[in-house]
Protein backbone atom coordinates (compact mmCIF):
# COMPACT_ATOMS: atom_id res chain seq x y z
CA UNK A 1 0.00 0.00 0.00
CA UNK A 2 1.17 3.52 -1.19
CA UNK A 3 2.40 5.76 2.04
CA UNK A 4 -0.28 8.50 2.29
CA UNK A 5 0.14 11.39 4.64
CA UNK A 6 -1.66 14.53 5.88
CA UNK A 7 0.61 17.46 6.79
CA UNK A 8 -1.41 20.29 8.45
CA UNK A 9 0.18 24.07 8.43
CA UNK A 10 0.67 24.21 5.02
CA UNK A 11 0.26 27.25 3.57
CA UNK A 12 2.66 29.57 2.84
CA UNK A 13 5.96 29.18 0.69
CA UNK A 14 8.84 29.35 2.75
CA UNK A 15 7.37 27.76 5.76
CA UNK A 16 8.00 24.07 6.75
CA UNK A 17 4.76 22.66 5.72
CA UNK A 18 5.30 23.46 2.50
CA UNK A 19 9.21 22.15 2.26
CA UNK A 20 7.57 19.07 4.34
CA UNK A 21 4.57 18.60 1.51
CA UNK A 22 7.66 18.53 -1.17
CA UNK A 23 10.09 16.43 0.41
CA UNK A 24 7.31 13.64 1.37
CA UNK A 25 5.83 13.58 -2.21
CA UNK A 26 9.33 13.44 -3.76
CA UNK A 27 10.25 10.62 -1.70
CA UNK A 28 6.81 9.12 -2.86
CA UNK A 29 4.41 9.42 -0.22
CA UNK A 30 0.58 10.55 -1.21
CA UNK A 31 0.22 13.77 0.32
CA UNK A 32 -2.68 15.92 1.91
CA UNK A 33 -2.39 19.07 3.22
CA UNK A 34 -3.98 21.50 5.29
CA UNK A 35 -3.55 25.28 6.15
CA UNK A 36 -4.83 28.56 7.18
CA UNK A 37 -3.78 31.62 5.02
CA UNK A 38 -5.47 34.23 6.93
CA UNK A 39 -3.63 33.10 10.17
CA UNK A 40 -0.63 33.85 7.96
CA UNK A 41 -2.15 37.19 6.83
CA UNK A 42 -2.84 38.67 10.38
CA UNK A 43 0.82 38.03 11.33
CA UNK A 44 1.99 39.60 8.30
CA UNK A 45 4.55 37.09 6.75
CA UNK A 46 6.04 38.50 4.14
CA UNK A 47 4.58 35.03 1.88
CA UNK A 48 1.30 35.30 2.96
CA UNK A 49 -0.92 34.77 0.44
CA UNK A 50 1.47 33.76 -2.25
CA UNK A 51 0.55 30.54 -4.17
CA UNK A 52 2.73 27.05 -3.52
CA UNK A 53 2.84 24.65 -6.50
CA UNK A 54 1.73 21.40 -5.26
CA UNK A 55 1.66 19.00 -7.84
CA UNK A 56 -0.20 15.91 -7.34
CA UNK A 57 -1.07 16.89 -3.25
CA UNK A 58 -4.21 17.17 -2.66
CA UNK A 59 -5.34 20.62 -1.04
CA UNK A 60 -7.99 20.28 1.76
CA UNK A 61 -9.71 23.44 2.54
CA UNK A 62 -8.22 25.97 4.66
CA UNK A 63 -9.69 26.50 8.08
CA UNK A 64 -9.14 28.34 11.38
CA UNK A 65 -8.08 25.28 13.97
CA UNK A 66 -8.35 28.01 16.73
CA UNK A 67 -11.87 27.45 16.66
CA UNK A 68 -14.56 24.29 16.65
CA UNK A 69 -16.10 24.82 13.16
CA UNK A 70 -12.41 24.59 11.76
CA UNK A 71 -11.28 21.49 13.71
CA UNK A 72 -14.60 19.91 12.76
CA UNK A 73 -14.16 20.91 9.16
CA UNK A 74 -10.99 19.54 8.70
CA UNK A 75 -11.44 16.15 10.61
CA UNK A 76 -14.99 15.83 8.25
CA UNK A 77 -12.91 16.61 5.35
CA UNK A 78 -10.03 13.45 6.56
CA UNK A 79 -12.57 11.47 7.01
CA UNK A 80 -14.10 11.72 3.47
CA UNK A 81 -10.41 11.41 2.23
CA UNK A 82 -9.44 8.23 4.16
CA UNK A 83 -7.12 6.16 5.02
CA UNK A 84 -4.15 7.83 6.04
CA UNK A 85 -1.10 6.44 7.68
CA UNK A 86 1.19 9.04 8.72
CA UNK A 87 0.16 12.02 10.07
CA UNK A 88 2.64 15.60 10.99
CA UNK A 89 0.97 18.32 13.27
CA UNK A 90 2.98 21.04 11.52
CA UNK A 91 0.18 24.12 12.69
CA UNK A 92 0.75 26.66 15.25
CA UNK A 93 -0.59 29.48 16.53
CA UNK A 94 1.98 31.76 17.92
CA UNK A 95 2.24 35.57 19.13
CA UNK A 96 4.33 37.74 21.71
CA UNK A 97 3.05 39.12 24.36
CA UNK A 98 4.64 39.93 27.89
CA UNK A 99 2.00 38.58 31.22
CA UNK A 100 0.33 42.13 31.24
CA UNK A 101 -1.25 41.91 27.90
CA UNK A 102 -2.75 38.36 28.31
CA UNK A 103 -6.49 37.89 27.81
CA UNK A 104 -9.00 35.16 27.57
CA UNK A 105 -9.63 34.76 23.99
CA UNK A 106 -5.57 35.38 23.12
CA UNK A 107 -4.38 32.51 25.63
CA UNK A 108 -7.41 29.66 24.02
CA UNK A 109 -6.45 30.81 20.52
CA UNK A 110 -2.71 28.83 21.77
CA UNK A 111 -4.10 26.36 23.68
CA UNK A 112 -7.35 25.14 21.11
CA UNK A 113 -5.00 25.47 18.18
CA UNK A 114 -1.86 24.08 19.63
CA UNK A 115 -3.61 21.37 21.69
CA UNK A 116 -6.87 20.73 21.56
CA UNK A 117 -7.01 20.67 17.34
CA UNK A 118 -3.93 18.38 17.86
CA UNK A 119 -5.93 16.12 20.22
CA UNK A 120 -8.52 16.01 18.13
CA UNK A 121 -6.68 15.11 15.00
CA UNK A 122 -4.98 12.12 16.75
CA UNK A 123 -8.11 10.63 17.73
CA UNK A 124 -9.75 11.35 14.45
CA UNK A 125 -6.48 9.30 12.87
CA UNK A 126 -6.40 7.02 15.09
CA UNK A 127 -9.98 6.27 13.92
CA UNK A 128 -9.53 5.93 10.78
CA UNK A 129 -6.49 3.86 10.93
CA UNK A 130 -6.52 0.01 9.13
CA UNK A 131 -2.51 -0.34 8.80
CA UNK A 132 0.20 -2.35 10.29
CA UNK A 133 2.68 0.73 10.59
CA UNK A 134 1.64 4.63 11.10
CA UNK A 135 3.39 7.30 12.70
CA UNK A 136 2.74 10.67 13.95
CA UNK A 137 5.17 13.92 14.78
CA UNK A 138 4.08 16.81 16.22
CA UNK A 139 6.23 19.99 16.54
CA UNK A 140 7.47 21.47 20.31
CA UNK A 141 9.79 24.38 20.87
CA UNK A 142 12.16 24.85 23.21
CA UNK A 143 10.44 25.57 25.95
CA UNK A 144 11.97 23.11 28.32
CA UNK A 145 15.21 24.49 27.02
CA UNK A 146 15.15 28.27 28.48
CA UNK A 147 13.05 30.95 29.02
CA UNK A 148 10.34 32.22 27.06
CA UNK A 149 8.82 34.90 28.96
CA UNK A 150 6.97 37.08 26.01
CA UNK A 151 5.51 34.12 24.71
CA UNK A 152 4.46 32.05 27.47
CA UNK A 153 1.14 31.06 26.60
CA UNK A 154 2.89 29.46 23.31
CA UNK A 155 5.45 27.61 25.71
CA UNK A 156 2.91 26.47 28.06
CA UNK A 157 0.80 25.02 24.72
CA UNK A 158 3.86 23.93 23.07
CA UNK A 159 4.57 21.88 26.73
CA UNK A 160 1.59 19.80 26.62
CA UNK A 161 2.12 19.20 23.07
CA UNK A 162 5.92 17.41 23.99
CA UNK A 163 3.50 15.62 26.63
CA UNK A 164 0.82 14.81 24.18
CA UNK A 165 3.21 12.80 21.98
CA UNK A 166 4.34 10.54 25.25
CA UNK A 167 1.24 10.01 26.04
CA UNK A 168 -0.57 9.27 23.07
CA UNK A 169 2.49 7.19 22.18
CA UNK A 170 1.54 4.96 24.65
CA UNK A 171 -2.28 5.07 24.08
CA UNK A 172 -1.53 3.65 20.16
CA UNK A 173 1.36 1.84 20.31
CA UNK A 174 -0.15 -1.62 20.48
CA UNK A 175 -2.18 -0.60 16.98
CA UNK A 176 1.41 0.03 15.50
CA UNK A 177 1.52 3.56 15.56
CA UNK A 178 4.45 5.56 16.71
CA UNK A 179 4.13 9.19 17.79
CA UNK A 180 7.17 11.70 18.85
CA UNK A 181 7.42 15.60 18.76
CA UNK A 182 10.19 17.33 17.54
CA UNK A 183 11.57 20.98 18.66
CA UNK A 184 13.50 21.96 15.19
CA UNK A 185 15.01 25.05 16.97
CA UNK A 186 15.02 28.46 15.59
CA UNK A 187 14.63 28.30 11.36
CA UNK A 188 14.15 30.28 9.28
CA UNK A 189 10.98 30.35 7.28
CA UNK A 190 11.37 34.19 5.82
CA UNK A 191 9.70 35.71 9.44
CA UNK A 192 13.11 37.86 9.79
CA UNK A 193 14.58 39.91 7.51
CA UNK A 194 18.27 38.63 6.83
CA UNK A 195 20.03 41.82 6.87
CA UNK A 196 18.48 42.53 10.13
CA UNK A 197 20.50 42.55 13.89
CA UNK A 198 18.15 40.07 15.31
CA UNK A 199 18.43 37.45 12.66
CA UNK A 200 22.22 38.05 12.42
CA UNK A 201 22.32 37.65 16.16
CA UNK A 202 20.29 34.39 16.52
CA UNK A 203 22.75 33.37 13.41
CA UNK A 204 25.57 33.47 15.54
CA UNK A 205 24.25 31.21 18.28
CA UNK A 206 24.43 27.98 16.23
CA UNK A 207 28.27 26.48 15.74
CA UNK A 208 27.50 26.58 12.28
CA UNK A 209 26.71 30.39 12.23
CA UNK A 210 23.57 29.74 10.47
CA UNK A 211 19.87 29.32 10.94
CA UNK A 212 18.27 25.97 10.93
CA UNK A 213 16.38 25.47 7.42
CA UNK A 214 13.13 24.08 6.58
CA UNK A 215 14.99 21.40 4.43
CA UNK A 216 17.10 20.39 8.24
CA UNK A 217 13.77 19.38 9.42
CA UNK A 218 12.48 17.50 6.55
CA UNK A 219 15.47 15.05 6.84
CA UNK A 220 14.59 14.55 10.28
CA UNK A 221 10.73 13.54 9.54
CA UNK A 222 11.66 11.45 6.55
CA UNK A 223 13.78 9.33 8.89
CA UNK A 224 11.25 9.17 11.57
CA UNK A 225 8.38 8.53 9.04
CA UNK A 226 10.98 5.71 7.33
CA UNK A 227 11.09 2.37 8.57
CA UNK A 228 14.70 3.22 9.33
CA UNK A 229 12.58 5.48 12.03
CA UNK A 230 10.38 2.38 13.25
CA UNK A 231 12.28 2.22 17.14
CA UNK A 232 12.11 5.60 17.69
CA UNK A 233 8.72 6.50 19.72
CA UNK A 234 7.46 8.32 22.53
CA UNK A 235 10.33 10.97 22.17
CA UNK A 236 10.92 14.78 22.52
CA UNK A 237 13.44 15.27 19.88
CA UNK A 238 15.73 18.80 20.09
CA UNK A 239 17.31 18.67 16.43
CA UNK A 240 18.63 22.72 16.74
CA UNK A 241 22.09 22.12 15.61
CA UNK A 242 23.82 23.18 18.74
CA UNK A 243 21.93 26.71 19.64
CA UNK A 244 23.08 28.04 22.43
CA UNK A 245 20.67 30.01 24.65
Amino acid sequence: MKERILITGVSRPQGIGSTLAHKFRASGYEVLVHGNSEYDTYMEYPDAGESSSFPEITRLKDSDLSTKEGIDQLISELANDCPINHLILCHAYSTHGEMGTWSFDEINNHLITNVTASMLLIQAFHKQFRGEDGCITLFTSGQNLGPMTDEMPYAASKAAVANLAVQTSHALGKQGIRVNAVNPGPTDTGYIEKDSELYKHIADQFHSKRWGTPDDVANLLLFLHSNEGKWVTGQMIDSEGGFRR
